[in-house]
This record gives structure tokens, sequence and C-alpha cells, in this order.
């Protein structure tokens, strides 16, 4: 499915043409096959999205959106993801042609509000972000490969000093959380920031191709509930 970057970085950067509940809506149906195939798309399509639960492994406890296996690398990343866009509480506007600058501050916004929030040593964990540290019940198919945990935000964040970058890689340990995990390594990529250094504005990528499985499944469904 091909995609206008710009309109989706007006929509859901900039609460452009948008209406109360619109931007919720269009991501319930759209949001996580976006933000997994955008990191397929970053990654050059070398990796895979299973179509795998991502389980605990027991009757009870915290479940994750996505498998992605990387081949190339022999790692299998076990992946938490957030569509949290402008229209978010707390969400700032950014528009598709900011500045480098502009982009900066709200990038660096949105990270200092995740390490005063979800990613803060004096909160209780596992919560809805951090759960991605707790260790999934691998796949049977890849049950002896290595896992790392990804956290897949369609927000413009970055742990980088520049802030520009769509995926930067945070050290668990100085995050001081009080919760256990074998992780030592937090991956984070930024589905608006990559859109960004795609689009260039406006001087580079007009569209982006993306997988949408689960999303072209429930436009399916709303066509039949239409038909007469």
């Amino acid at each position: 499915m091909k995609l206008n970057i710009k309109e989706l970085l007006d929509f859901l950067d900039d609460k452009k043409d948008s209406q109360m509940g619109d931007a919720n809506a269009i991501i319930a149906v759209l949001g996580e096959d976006l933000n997994a195939s955008a990191y397929k798309h970053f990654r050059g399509g070398k990796v895979e999205i299973l179509n795998d639960s991502v389980l605990p492994g027991t009757n009870k406890g915290k479940r994750l959106d996505r498998w992605i296996l990387d081949k190339t690398n022999n790692n299998l990343f076990q992946c938490e993801i957030k569509n949290w866009a402008a229209t978010a509480i707390g969400g700032k506007s950014l528009k598709s042609d900011a500045s480098i600058e502009e982009t900066k501050k709200i990038v660096e916004y949105y990270w200092k509000r995740e390490l005063n929030n979800n990613l803060s040593s004096k909160g209780e964990h596992p919560n809805g972000v951090t759960k991605v540290l707790l260790k999934m019940k691998l796949p049977d198919k890849h049950s002896k490969i290595k896992v790392q945990p990804l956290l897949i935000y369609w927000m413009p964040i970055s742990s980088d000093i520049d802030g520009l970058h769509p995926l930067s890689v945070v050290s668990v340990k100085s995050l001081h959380l009080p919760m256990v995990t074998e992780f030592s390594k937090l991956y984070v990529f930024s589905v608006s920031l990559y859109l960004r250094q795609l689009y260039k504005n406006g001087k580079g990528q007009k569209l982006i191709d993306i997988d949408t499985p689960h999303f072209e499944h429930r436009i399916k469904i709303l066509n039949k509930l239409g038909d007469k």
C-alpha cells in the first residue's frame, strides 16, 4: 500500500484537517501495520514481520505487538508499538516542513517526557512501555535466536543528542528501572523521524510503499458491512 508521506505527517504530527477523534480512529485501524512496516522499510526490507503472537508464556502477563526477525544479524526483536500522535494527551504539533531546530525541540520534549513518565525510575514497572523489557516466549521456529527489545513510536523521539536519527539505542542500566530484565540495550525507533528523513521537507521521497495486511483485512470487513 502506498501512502503519502506529507499527508501522514500533516495528519498525525500537525493535527491538520483533523477533527476530534479522527487520529485515534485512523490509528486504531492502521497504526501497528504502519509503524512495524515503516521499520521494515527503514531496514531496507531485510527484516521479516512475523505473524506469531508475542506472549509471555504464562496464562497471565503482559503481551507485546510484533516479532520482527532480523535474519542478517540473527536477531529477533520483540516489539512494543506506540501509535501516539500529536492529538494524544500532551502531544505537540510539528509541521512536515519543520526546520531542524524545531524538530530537535519536539524530539527533546518527547524524550524528556518519556524519561519523566514511562521510563522514570520512580514509576511502577513494568508499565505499558517498559513491558518491552520482559522476555517473551519465543516462537517455536526461532527458539534459539538472540532476542532484543524494540520500542516503535510514531511520534518524533530519540535518545540521541542530535535528536534526528530514527533509530537510537538506550542503555537499560542508565534508566535505573526498578524491575528485573535480562536486556542491556533498548532500541527506540521513530516512524515520524524516518518519514521526515525520506521526505526532506518536500525535496525527497513523496510516497512510502508498506505492507498493511491487518489494515487491508479491516477495510474488507468495512466494505462488507456497507454491501447491500
